[in-house]
């Protein structure tokens, strides 16, 4: 008795099982037999109603093959799954029952939750659950409209994957490219290869290699491109743009043009504040200011821009290890100040600056430009000026503070305020050495090719002349004295031999 019991079951069992796989009618106002190149078909016309399973077909009018399990219907055309959330409809459906296949055609809408997709070709696969279109297609959701030549939809997962000549958009925000992955419930967008990408207001964003997007949070990250902003282009393998706080941030190989000022930033890391104008770059970093003629190039751990017009303020400052380089002065500090309203350098901690064959150094220093030429200098506490002329003499001038003339981008002269002392070496013309010690409160000094031409003295001095053969060594420097030549910055020192790669489009790495 069991057996033949377990086998009534099996046959009840496979029987349900083979029920539920066929299309079968549920209602039709006219039902019509007949056949098809010798194949037996039903004929169905109006409020028609099909089922399979727990998939429910409407349409105007169908022709279901019994023996092949399909039907092909026409006219208002939906399909829905009372155990999911898909609602596919059409004008034209081909539905294989064995395969659970549905090729929907004209007018075609697909919808999922808050989602709808539309096309006039699309091949729904019930079992996978996956929708694929191929002539072109939108998907629209409360926040994004999604356009592609190609593309498919999953269900199960809610997400999406677009093809050939995709185009996201919403109000903030445009993108285009050829490959992009999107997810319906998070509004997440990953694209794969070259991508253009346009907030509201202008920026821009673009990578060959790859992007995200996170449309509810209105943040972006760009790999291997740039982001543009009306005043500043950033590149870098990594970025970040985050629209709702217009916060930027460059990672690895990071290089900040500023269109305004001709200033190009290189480093391994950029923050920067579009709200507030303000710009960091940091790590490995240094930049580069066109000047007509000639490049000032600034180094140091972290360079800052403050840029605000309105409020008058427009100044770069860099921090620990300052280096800067120019054709015509060098310098090295602590730190460094250049206001770029008025072309002022400000330098603190000690700094130095190299000039032709001068060294200058007090506790800070202010360097005046003009027309990109160093033209003048202040320099604050425990001033001192060495000149090395063409016999490898120091010609030094020392005291409290100092105003330092430049003419062709040389010390032409020297104004001395408190403590003054000097030592200058004075050729006759039969070449004979002499040299000149004094000390005097105030005096100026004038100089042509490091060479000193005329000694003015205010106040009481004291001084003497040594000739050359008097002369003995400790007599030959002034107090404090130290010739640091070795510390000159060199373009390849702080560029690093080009370590950032100065370009105006960033390849594909």
């Amino acid at each position: 008795m069991i057996r033949p019991l377990f086998l009534l079951l099996f046959l009840i069992t496979t029987t349900w099982a083979s029920a539920q796989k066929r299309v079968r009618v549920d209602t039709a106002v006219y039902l019509h037999y007949g056949t098809q190149n010798g194949e037996p078909l039903q004929r169905l016309i109006s409020a028609v109603k099909l089922v399979q399973g727990s998939t429910v077909i409407y349409c105007d009018s169908a022709y279901l093959y019994s023996s092949t399990n399909r039907a092909i219907a026409y006219g208002n055309v939906r399909i829905i799954d009372t155990e999911d959330s898909l609602d596919l409809s059409g004008d034209y459906m081909e539905y294989s029952g064995s395969t659970g296949i549905a090729k929907m055609r004209k007018n075609v809408v697909l919808k999922d939750d808050s989602t709808n997709l539309y096309t006039n070709f699309l091949d729904y696969d019930r079992n996978t659950q996956t929708g694929y279109y191929y002539n072109g297609g939108k998907l629209v959701d409360s926040t994004n409209v999604l356009k592609s030549k190609r593309g498919y939809y999953y269900s199960e997962t809610k997400s999406a994957l677009f093809l050939d000549s995709v185009n996201l958009s919403n109000p903030d925000f445009t993108l285009d490219t050829d490959s992009l992955e999107y997810t319906t419930v998070q509004k997440v967008s990953i694209t794969k290869g070259k991508t253009l990408a346009v907030s509201a207001d202008g920026d821009s964003l673009s990578t060959k290699v790859g992007f995200l997007y996170k449309s509810l949070e209105k943040y972006s990250e760009v790999y291997f491109g740039w982001i543009k902003t009306a005043d500043y282009r950033i590149y870098g393998d990594k970025l970040i743009a985050d629209d709702s706080t217009k916060y930027y941030q460059g990672d690895m190989n990071v290089k900040m043009e500023s269109f305004a000022d001709s200033i190009t930033a290189f480093g391994d890391h950029v923050r920067y504040n579009k709200i507030e104008s303000t710009a960091i770059v940091y790590d490995n970093a240094y930049l580069r200011k066109i000047m007509k003629g000639d490049s000032l190039f600034i180094k140091g751990d972290t360079l800052k821009s403050v840029q605000n017009e309105e409020l008058g303020k427009k100044y770069l400052t860099a921090f620990n290890n300052v280096q800067l380089y120019k054709s015509d002065f060098q310098g090295a500090a602590d730190s460094l100040s250049y206001n770029m309203m008025d072309s002022t350098i400000y330098m603190y901690s000690s700094p130095l600056i190299w000039n032709a064959d001068s060294q200058i150094s007090a506790d800070s220093i202010k360097i005046q430009l003009a027309n990109n030429r160093i033209s003048k200098m202040f320099l604050n506490q425990n001033s001192f000026v060495i000149s090395q002329d063409s016999a490898q003499n120091y010609n030094q001038v020392k005291g409290r503070e100092m105003v330092v003339d430049f003419k062709e981008g040389i010390i032409s002269k020297t104004d001395v305020f408190g403590n003054g002392e000097s030592i200058y070496f004075a050729f006759d013309k039969n070449g004979a050495v002499t040299m000149n010690k004094l000390s005097c409160s105030n005096m100026a000094l004038y100089f042509d090719q490091n060479v000193v031409t005329e000694l003015r003295t205010y106040r009481e001095v004291d001084g003497r002349l040594i000739p050359e053969p008097q002369i003995v060594q400790p007599d030959r420097r002034l107090r404090g004295f130290k010739w640091l030549i070795d510390q000159k910055p060199t373009l390849e020192g702080i560029t690093g031999n080009q370590k950032h790669i100065e370009r105006e489009e960033i390849k594909q790495r």
